[in-house]
């Protein structure tokens, strides 16, 4: 009768005020929650206003209870029901009191859906419904001020979040995605938002400025010994298969985890939802989808993947370890090991436009086949020691080992203005690489009797290495200015490439507090880093049948040594509501520049002014105003310095530059962040610019007939070949500006997020003149795009979450004009889950990307993916889903790439349609079956209701218990 009711039109009311009972003063932010008075399920929930009130609208006819709760007040439920005579209720002035029975309501243990403990926002888990077999990720996306994007990444409050902690400490190192894709929902108790300070200033207590955006999340006390997790077995058509395994075993401080999978439909990495959560396809992972555009950066190349599809068809081998375990009262040692190894096949075609001079432009059309298998072991370990509270040490060792061999044919086709033949030819190649790293942070820090004054010590060492060899095979025919007469070039060699680095680091830094507000900050720095690279080429001997013939133009010995002595001041004012900083710091440093071949030394010595500024203005509680600014120097790599000739790629060859000079970057942010506790509303507005001097970037110049080579580039070099070398040049800059601004909606119960960004860069290069010389090549790209994100946090059966994407960018070239260009792009996004209480699970998943690019690379792509499930067993604790990947078998991956001298469009062979049938079982052990507090188990104050997650009933009169925990 009462779910019968509330079906009604919903325009009913509920409110009233809140206040202290002696002082008569409103309560601001206290949590009152609208409960089905049937099950207890959340209806909706609000804090209340500055002025004590509390409000909800377009309510249903029914039956409900009112729960209120506040930090250091009493809990109490009230009954409160709604009918077509009484459509409205109004409480008037509730008197809060800090004693047990308040105002007839009966005192229990109960968790509100939110608190605001000081700067920390914190959630209910068992507030949040999330659908079965979900991961904390989906239970992140649930809450008011929280996106998920589809890769992983989150942002709270409308700042990304950079750590995830997991009862406060680090899980797995500083992968977030490790918690959020691994961790299922039904473990976790509290959801926990805060700005954490860096650990030097959290020890000093000399404020940065910095912030790290940061969610902890808190496992259950009843869940915090035991063991969770789940494996699962997935087979398909085309021989496809995975499998996957993650278990973890709590014991209150000491924990251990294990993950691991093998699959080939193209998971990447550890994370649960595409080893396990996922399963049978329904996952992101699999094989691609859409395309992609990369911008290049500074030093031409690269940038960020907007969109992306998988490269190739990869099978994926994973394992992991996390263990922490505490040595004693005062110690504790925690690390992660992983190992991931990757067979990938890559058929691949592509479509390169070379800006050779204003009005001279190179296609070069591409066929590619490559066989890449990769293997690497990471290992690292953390020993914290807290002998007192004014003393602190951490050691944190690392290791790693990584090899890979590689082999590809390729064969290629480039012509100029009007298709004039430039050259055509095939390459093959093949190489095998093996590095390992180690290293070893050492930290000390100290505080005084007197508040504020410490000392802090740090030493790090590292030794790099990697070494390589290969084989190199190509025949090209380069073709004369009129693109008919050709010369045949041929490449037979085997090279050998070993680049070794040791650096050493110490630092000093000592605070001293000047006044009750004013703090000063002394810092040292000594940094040296030493390098080496031989690299050795040998040509074919026909003679003898062997590579014994070496080249000297390809074959160098070269070291690199970069010292650097640095000392900073700061000053530090710290008031109420304002935190500011400045510093400056001064580094004397030498760059060593030694060609053991050539019998050949140069040195550099720069001096170079560091100065810092920060600003924290808090204008009222979660609503601040940030800005900072900092200077640093990039050194160039020892690859940048030696001064050889890189033909391994003989349409792309690479050379050093011994007199590269540091870049300096200085870096600009003003941030505006406002998050309201009650409205759970958030605006986030961040404006960025970085300049850079002597910015480390490129001379590309294209090889034509009539085109001068440079110095060291082989005589065999075929035309259309680009001839790549590191220069130091002015005129770099980014500046970006994004908003977002997010907001819970009542009907439905949703989250609804929207975002915007505009950025411009502009990157120098030099390239080709018409005179055979070279000149300076400005682009400018400006970018413009929007982002809607509606996430539905309903209590019901289903699911939906829906995301729009849109980017508008503009390319433009001082130098080559009829290559401006601009793109637009869109990307649609919606996932449908429903699921019913036997156990019945269905989902679609539709995604649909375009993207504005070359001809025959002008693609949209519609992508469906949907399952259906059937969890099985007593306690629902086994799955068995029948998944479909790309329905409509439309999956392609097409990238775009670039840069300040050439764009680039490349269609890679991915993974299309496919069926997958995968069983999955939950395992859930823990030492105290009993289920804590109200909306556990412990039944309603009114007798009512159901249990939950296999609590028992109870409470004043007794609830119906829950079904079977794990």
């Amino acid at each position: 009768m009462s779910v019968a009711a509330q079906t009604a039109v919903p325009n009913g009311s509920i409110k009233g005020r809140l206040a202290d009972s002696t002082s008569k003063e409103p309560l601001k932010g206290a949590t009152v929650s609208l409960l089905n008075k049937a099950d207890s399920s959340i209806v909706a929930y609000v804090l209340s206003q500055d002025n004590g009130t509390f409000s909800f609208d377009k309510v249903s006819q029914g039956s409900y209870l009112l729960h209120i709760s506040f930090q250091s007040y009493d809990n109490f439920y009230r009954p409160v029901s709604l009918t077509a005579d009484k459509p409205g209720v109004d409480f008037g002035s509730l008197y809060m009191q800090q004693e047990a029975n308040v105002l007839e309501g009966v005192v229990i243990k109960s968790t509100p859906p939110i608190a605001i403990k000081k700067d920390t926002v914190e959630f209910n888990a068992g507030s949040f419904k999330t659908k079965p077999n979900a991961v904390a990720e989906d239970l992140l996306k649930k809450l008011p001020g929280v996106e998920v994007d589809k890769d992983g990444t989150i942002k709270a409050q409308g700042e990304q979040v950079t750590r995830v902690l997991v009862n406060g400490k680090r899980f797995f190192g500083d992968d977030p995605l490790m918690a959020t894709k691994n961790l299922p929902p039904d473990v976790i108790d509290k959801i926990q938002i805060f700005d954490a300070q860096s650990d030097q200033s959290a020890f000093t207590g000399f404020d940065d400025g910095n912030r790290v955006k940061t969610i902890n999340i808190v496992i259950k006390k009843n869940k915090n010994k035991g063991y969770f997790g789940k494996a699962a077995a997935g087979i398909g058509n085309k021989d496809l298969y995975e499998l996957g395994v993650n278990m973890n075993r709590f014991n209150d401080n000491e924990n251990l985890s294990v993950v691991a999978s093998s699959n080939n439909v193209n998971k990447q990495g550890f994370s649960a939802q595409d080893v396990l959560g996922g399963a049978g396809g329904g996952g992101r992972g699999g094989g691609g989808g859409g395309g992609g555009m990369r911008r290049g950066g500074g030093g031409g190349g690269g940038g960020g993947n907007f969109g992306g599809g998988s490269s190739g068809l990869t099978t994926n081998y994973t394992a992991g370890l996390n263990y922490r375990s505490p040595w004693s009262s005062k110690t504790e040692g925690y690390g992660s090991y992983f190992y991931n190894g990757q067979n990938t096949n890559r058929d691949q075609i592509s479509r390169t436009q070379t800006f050779v001079t204003s009005d001279t432009t190179t296609d070069n059309n591409q066929v590619l086949i490559a066989r890449n298998n990769n293997y690497n072991h990471r290992f690292n370990y953390n020993i914290e020691s807290r002998p007192d509270t004014n003393n602190q040490f951490i050691i944190r060792p690392g290791l790693s080992y990584q090899k890979s061999t590689n082999s590809s044919n390729r064969t290629t086709g480039i012509v100029k203005n009007q298709g004039i033949k430039v050259s055509n030819g095939t390459t093959m190649s093949e190489s095998e690489n093996s590095g390992y790293a180690a290293n070893l942070d050492l930290n000390y820090q100290h505080r005084f009797k007197k508040k504020g004054r410490t000392i802090s010590l740090g030493l790090n060492g590292s030794y790099n290495s990697n070494d390589g060899e290969g084989n190199n095979y190509s025949v090209n025919q380069s073709y004369l200015a009129n693109g008919t007469d050709f010369t045949v070039d041929t490449v037979n060699q085997r090279n050998f490439n070993n680049v070794h680095s040791k650096s050493f680091s110490g630092t000093v830094s000592y605070t001293e507090p000047l006044s009750e507000h004013s703090m000063i900050a002394l810092d040292y720095n000594y940094s040296t880093n030493m390098n080496t690279s031989d690299r050795q080429t040998f040509n074919y001997d026909s003679a003898t049948h062997n590579y014994n013939v070496l080249d000297t133009t390809l074959t160098n010995y070269f070291e690199s040594r970069n010292t650097s002595n640095r000392a900073t001041i700061s000053y530090r004012v710290q008031f109420p509501k304002v935190t500011a900083s400045v510093g400056t710091g001064v580094q004397f440093s030498e760059l060593s520049s030694i060609n053991r071949t050539r019998n050949t030394d140069l040195k550099q010595r720069f001096t170079n002014m560091y100065p810092t500024a920060s600003l924290n203005y808090s204008i009222a509680r979660q609503k601040n105003l940030r800005f900072n600014y900092d200077g640093r120097t990039n050194a160039p790599s020892v690859t940048q310095l030696q001064d050889v000739t890189d033909n391994s790629d003989p349409l792309n060859i690479k050379q050093g530059n011994p007199g590269l000079k540091q870049a300096f970057n200085h870096s600009f942010r003003l941030m505006f962040n406002s998050f309201s506790q009650t409205t759970m509303r958030n605006v986030f507005l961040t404006f960025n610019a970085q300049f850079t001097t002597n910015n480390i970037t490129n001379s590309v110049i294209t090889v034509l007939d009539g085109v001068e080579k440079p110095a060291g580039v082989p005589d065999n070099t075929p035309s259309g070949a680009t001839i790549t070398r590191p220069v130091n040049l002015n005129g770099n800059y980014n500046m970006s500006l994004s908003f977002n601004y997010g907001l819970p909606l009542k009907t439905p119960k949703s989250n609804l997020n929207f975002g915007s960004n505009l950025s411009q860069n502009q990157t120098v290069n030099l390239q080709n003149d018409r005179k055979g010389g070279s000149i300076k090549n400005y682009t400018r790209n400006y970018a413009l795009g929007g982002v809607i994100r509606w996430t539905t946090n309903l209590q019901k059966n289903f699911d939906v979450n829906f995301t729009s994407n849109s980017t508008y960018n503009i390319a433009r070239y001082t130098v080559n004009q009829s290559q401006n260009g601009n793109y637009f792009s869109e990307s649609l996004s919606t996932e449908f889950t429903y699921y019913t209480n036997s156990g019945w699970m269905a989902s679609a998943d539709f995604d649909y990307k375009y993207y504005g690019r070359g001809a025959g690379y002008n693609t949209s792509v519609p992508l469906l993916t949907m399952y259906v499930a059937k969890q099985i067993f007593k306690n629902k604790s086994g799955e068995i889903r029948l998944s479909v990947y790309d329905l409509l078998n439309q999956n392609v991956s097409i990238t775009r790439n670039i840069t300040q001298n050439y764009i680039q469009d490349v269609q890679n062979k991915v993974l299309t349609r496919y069926v997958m049938l995968t069983f999955t079982y939950n395992l859930r052990k823990f030492g105290d079956g009993k289920m804590p507090s109200f909306r556990r188990g412990e039944g309603r104050p009114d007798g009512g209701g159901r249990g939950f997650d296999g609590g028992r009933g109870g409470g004043y009169g007794g609830g119906r218990g829950g079904r079977g925990g794990f």
